[in-house]
């Protein structure tokens, strides 16, 4: 015969405990399939389509011409929507990251 004790109730305290960790750890994590920006796929991206007319002067106008990170994203998708690009919105991440690393650093 098993005894009851107070091992079942510990468990069953612990469960609660033990679900939260979970749910933070899946919170915290990417969502899956979901990637980080790649900044040399962007280079790739922006060298194949871009510098045809965007020398790196283009970058360097005082005041820049986007003015945060969220607006230089948007003029990235305004262009690869205007030049029928058909980039999808990692492409766009990845060119805007690129961006970011090489010529704005804007604050995040």
């Amino acid at each position: 015969m098993r005894s009851r004790g107070g091992g079942g109730r510990a468990r069953r305290r612990a469960l609660p405990v033990v679900a939260g960790v979970i749910a933070g750890a899946a919170l915290a994590a990417p969502a899956r399939g979901a990637e980080m920006p790649d900044p040399q796929r962007g280079r790739l991206l922006y060298e194949n389509h871009c510098v045809v007319c965007h020398t790196s002067k283009v970058h360097r106008r005082v005041p820049p011409l986007p003015i945060d990170l969220g607006e230089l994203r948007r003029i990235v998708a305004a262009w690869a929507q205007g030049q029928k690009l058909g980039w999808s919105e990692p492409e766009i991440a990845d060119v805007t990251e690129y961006l970011q690393s090489t010529h704005y650093r804007f604050p995040r």
